[in-house]
């Protein structure tokens, strides 16, 4: 795929106009003069081809419920591009409907709408661009009391993280301990909280389960295979052809993968060698939909699990009728929305935790706001194995 970002249009500089504190001519030219100014990368209308202005305005003071916010770090990934590239509201729903494949009656379910995941929906335009990342407190506002200046926070996804300061309210912010690498800290609010809620909202897995993953070499698939195998659950995941393939499947295994299996392997023999000595699997999860989600569910059992978390190929997966298989989605924004701050908040602390413990080791790739181009144009390359991180 090639990117989404026109060279030329990817820059289009715009300035934006200094807001004004204080009374009087005075006041406001001394305002200007002293105030924080921020750097953001922002985009006036959705849709392709994506269109990014480099903007620049006075940061203003934080009101009573505020927080102003310096980043550290934002997790830059191919999921960042779809809300600025959407020319829909995004749906927290999985299509099904009934269809039939060479005569044989079968469900199609989706694709997963990859906008609602993480978001729900589109923010408002103009907007700033980036999902994750994280940011230090720098003020507080008169009624803050949960947060103090140098806190590290995580913002909420529609906050936009490609940017170096933002005033936010308190609520839309949880804390991060700050002893873990701040490129970590980045990732977690979304892929590795996903994750994490896959692991434990819809089986009950112990020590000795199998689960079935695509999507393995990205950043949710990773996650889920060090969280998994710390818990004692057999992990079979699933990659997609590439040329790292060797590579990617020994780091996976090094991860804790009890078996790495290209995707053009899941309808030969080899699975049964697989799952000579495993039990069936208890789920499956699926990130990419299409031919690749439809192969995972092959390898399930009769009335076997199956749960969509993203669409990477855009298509439909289909189903054999017969084999009864359950599909549902989930939406990291549903999750949040019906839980609240303070399930995401302990939820952000287990995550932290495990990596200050070393059970958590992402493969990452630094960059920096500074070089902005070449950080989100480097993102966006296909089957991505380094989630790529800016610094400022």
């Amino acid at each position: 795929r090639g990117s989404p970002i026109h060279d030329d249009e990817m820059l289009s500089r715009s300035v934006v106009g200094l807001r004004s504190i204080g009374r009087g001519a005075s006041a406001q030219l001394g305002a200007r003069a002293m105030a924080t100014q921020a750097s953001s990368l922002t985009y006036a209308k959705r849709g392709s081809p994506i269109t990014l202005n480099v903007t620049s305005a006075a940061v203003p003071s934080p009101s009573a419920a505020q927080v102003q916010l310096k980043f550290l770090a934002s997790s830059v990934s191919y999921s960042d591009f779809y809300p600025i590239a959407a020319s829909h509201e995004g749906a927290t729903s999985l299509p099904v409907k009934d269809t039939s494949v060479r005569f044989a009656k079968a469900k199609s379910v989706g694709p997963m709408d990859p906008v609602a995941g993480p978001l729900g929906k589109p923010p408002q335009t103009p907007a700033v661009g980036g999902l994750e990342g994280v940011a230090v407190v720098e003020a507080v506002g008169s009624s803050v009391k949960g947060l103090s200046v140098g806190d590290w926070v995580l913002p909420g996804a529609g906050v936009g993280s490609w940017q170096t300061h933002a005033v936010v309210d308190e609520a839309s912010v949880v804390k991060v301990r700050n002893d873990i690498p701040p490129e970590y800290a980045a990732c977690l609010s979304i892929s590795a909280s996903a994750a994490l809620r896959l692991l434990e909202d819809f089986e009950k897995l112990s020590a000795g389960d199998v689960i079935v993953h695509n999507c393995a070499n990205g950043m949710v698939g990773q996650v889920l295979v060090q969280l998994a195998a710390a818990r004692g659950i057999k992990v079979i995941s699933v990659l997609r052809a590439k040329a790292s393939l060797e590579d990617v499947s020994d780091h996976l295994k090094a991860m804790g993968s009890t078996a790495v299996v290209p995707e053009t392997q899941l309808r030969s023999h080899y699975m049964q060698e697989v799952f000579a000595d495993l039990p069936a699997p208890k789920i499956a999860f699926d990130g990419v939909g299409g031919a690749s989600g439809s192969l995972i569910a092959r390898v399930m059992p009769k009335g076997g699990r199956v749960v969509s978390f993203g669409g990477a190929s855009g298509e439909p997966l289909l189903l054999p009728a017969e084999k009864g298989i359950k599909v549902e989605g989930f939406y990291l924004s549903e999750w949040v929305k019906k839980n609240g701050r303070d399930a995401r908040q302990k939820m952000i602390d287990t995550l932290a935790d495990s990596v200050a413990e070393g059970k958590i080791k992402l493969l990452l790739e630094r960059g920096h706001f500074s070089k902005h181009r070449v950080s989100l144009n480097k993102a966006f390359e296909a089957l991505r194995d380094r989630r790529l991180v800016m610094m400022f």
